[in-house]
């Protein structure tokens, strides 16, 4: 029985206070001898997980119950463990769990209170292998359902639905008696720069971001951590988010009355490092107002962070009262923990609950949406065209078991079915096979960002021929189409997804999604 102990920032020397204010992202799927001495060497106490981390639940749960000793013998305290665990798209935990669905596929879902119990659920998941503090959900706001960066990561078009699905979540995450963590404050929903790969700059009115962007950050306070957005927002100041004093403890501590963690997004991203540096980053960012700094990828980058923070403390430009604070308010988190942990994290093997896992396939069934004309069906005269799905951005996994295109040749032997890929070459190849075709159901990915998809679909929807085009993540693939007449979405390309869209075409279930507008 592992013990949940909690050591008093009392007791903690300046090492100990440090190694609880950086999160760090671990390179392997074990506890090895070099990592061990890494938190020993630094008093390690909290970590941040990926898929790289992950193989099994088995495997998990092993690894998971190691940390946890060897955390609490080195720091006295049990660790925060914290993971993206979004749904849909975004998640770590992809393999002998119920597959979550995504933020926008529960908004546009029949299924009554799809955010909660979805939340309930990845909890649950997550307290049985001994992950704590859910990264989700995502509070930007995607007007018109039109911004292709938060696109299915979000929850809809209207700061009320973010809000009230958003709301959903996060009380089904804290039911379960896990951690939930809303980001990225204050919403950079009109923004489609990333943050992995460059600072983006909003110049949009303070009036229009207290009453949009942040609206529903301000009105879901009782989540128990908020992650800093590195944008920079010109109108609260000139530094990122994550590094403004001005936002982190003016605004949202003493402004607003926000209590729980203040967590920043990951630290190695290009919006630091090529404008500060993760030395620089570090410490402005704790002065600012972060609890606690996320370090996700890089050994170098955690060890730089850490004696940094050591070495602002020494100067007295870091000063050993704040640490304290922050400390304080990690502790009450892992107070929270302590019920949920005992209740769920034993020693039994996890096995997926099927009632949760059947409901969660219903959640996607139930969010297809009909967005123009008919739905698609197939006949043994139909051309099938699956695209060729890529991981689209740096938060996105790859997942297993995840291929439509050899599901519907699986499912559809008597029809021909190809795959759109980038490769210029095989344009025209496809383009001949559809001339013997009438009927013709398409499946689209992420074609804002292909030339060749659209110009391939945008080809076939001037043509004489039934076009049927369903888009796999979200409607927002409608934007560089014409002439669409028969048009349909899910909201995820997921094991889920791939078991509705075989369904619909072989039983020709009624599509019972909404756009969530």
């Amino acid at each position: 029985m592992l013990n949940y102990k909690i050591k008093s920032v009392d007791e903690m020397t300046i090492d100990e206070l440090i190694g609880q204010v950086i999160m760090v992202g671990l390179p392997t799927t074990y506890l090895d001898d070099e990592y061990k001495k890494f938190i020993d060497d630094y008093k390690i106490g909290n970590y941040i997980l990926f898929s790289r981390n992950y193989k099994n639940t088995h495997q998990m749960k092993k690894f998971m119950m190691e940390l946890y000793e060897y955390t609490l013998n080195i720091t006295g305290s049990f660790p925060l463990v914290s993971i993206d665990q979004e749904g849909g798209m975004v998640v770590r935990l992809f393999k002998d769990v119920t597959f979550p669905a995504s933020p926008l596929t529960t908004s546009a879902t029949s299924v009554s209170n799809a955010p909660y119990k979805t939340g309930l659920i990845i909890g649950k998941d997550m307290l049985s292998l001994g992950i704590n503090l859910n990264l989700a959900p995502c509070l930007e706001i995607n007007e018109d359902l039109s911004n292709p960066l938060v696109n299915v990561r979000g929850y809809g078009a209207t700061k009320e639905i973010v809000l009230k699905n958003a709301t959903e979540f996060v009380h089904g995450v804290q039911q379960s008696g896990a951690l939930s963590c809303t980001k990225h404050f204050p919403g950079a929903g009109s923004s489609t720069r990333d943050s992995h790969l460059e600072l983006p700059i909003i110049n949009e009115p303070k009036e229009n971001l207290l009453n949009y962007n942040m609206y529903p950050f301000l009105h879901l306070l009782d989540t128990d951590a908020i992650m800093s957005s590195h944008c920079l927002y010109s109108a609260f100041d000139d530094v990122p988010i994550t590094l403004s004093k001005k936002v982190l403890t003016d605004m949202i501590r003493k402004e607003i009355g926000y209590e729980g963690l203040i967590i920043s997004d990951g630290m190695e991203m290009k919006a630091i490092t090529d404008h500060y540096g993760i030395e620089r980053g570090t410490v402005m960012a704790l002065n600012a107002g972060c609890d606690i700094l996320l370090l996700c990828h890089d050994y170098d980058e955690q060890k730089r962070s850490l004696e940094s923070a050591k070495q602002a403390v020494l100067s007295g430009e870091l000063s050993i009262d704040l640490l304290k604070e922050k400390v304080v308010r990690i502790n009450k988190a892992k107070e929270k923990l302590q019920k949920g942990l005992s209740k769920y994290f034993t020693e039994l093997d996890y096995e997926v609950n099927i009632n949760e896992h059947n409901l969660m396939q219903e959640i996607v069934d139930n969010s297809y949406t009909l967005i123009k004309g008919n739905a698609p069906y197939v006949t043994d005269n139909t051309l099938i065209i699956s695209s060729n799905v890529r991981v689209a951005s740096i938060v996105e996994d790859e997942f297993d078991e995840r291929n439509l295109t050899k599901q519907l040749i699986k499912n559809f032997p008597n029809n021909k079915v190809i795959e759109l890929s980038k490769n210029k070459s095989v344009i025209n190849e496809i383009m001949d096979i559809t001339k013997d075709y009438k009927h013709i159901v398409i499946y689209s990915y992420d074609a804002y960002n292909d030339e060749l998809q659209q110009k391939v679909i945008n080809d076939l929807l001037v043509s004489d021929k039934e076009i049927y085009v369903i888009s796999l993540k979200g409607p927002t693939d409608q934007n560089y189409f014409n002439n669409l007449k028969n048009y349909s979405c899910l909201y995820e390309y997921t094991p889920n997804s791939i078991r509705t869209i075989i369904k619909q075409l072989k039983e020709n279930i009624k599509l019972n999604g909404r756009l969530p507008k």
